[in-house]
C-alpha cells in the first residue's frame, strides 16, 4: 500500500477541517456597521442615498451619493 506524506496528512486534515467549518451554519450575534447617508444640499434635511453595512453585516446601498454625507457606526446588540 502506498504511504502518505506527512505533509500530505496535514494538508488533508487541513482540507476537511476547512470544509466541515465552512459547512456550519452562522450563527447571528451583535456587532458594528458602518453606514454614511448622503442628502441632496448643504441643509442636510433631505436624505438621498445611503451606503454602508447594517450592525448584521447587511448591505446599505440605495439612492444616490452625493459631497453631503454624515457617516456613523451603527451598534446593536443582537441580529435576527
Amino acid at each position: 500500500m502506498h504511504r502518505i506524506l506527512p505533509f500530505r496528512k496535514l494538508l488533508l486534515v487541513v482540507v476537511v477541517v476547512a470544509a466541515v467549518l465552512a459547512s456550519v451554519p452562522q450563527t447571528a450575534t451583535a456587532g458594528v456597521g458602518s453606514i454614511c447617508k448622503y442628502y441632496s444640499d448643504a441643509s442636510y434635511s433631505q436624505i438621498v442615498g445611503a451606503r454602508g453595512s447594517n450592525c448584521c453585516g447587511q448591505p446599505v446601498d440605495w439612492g444616490v451619493v452625493t459631497g453631503f454625507s454624515f457617516c456613523f457606526a451603527e451598534y446593536c446588540a443582537s441580529c435576527p
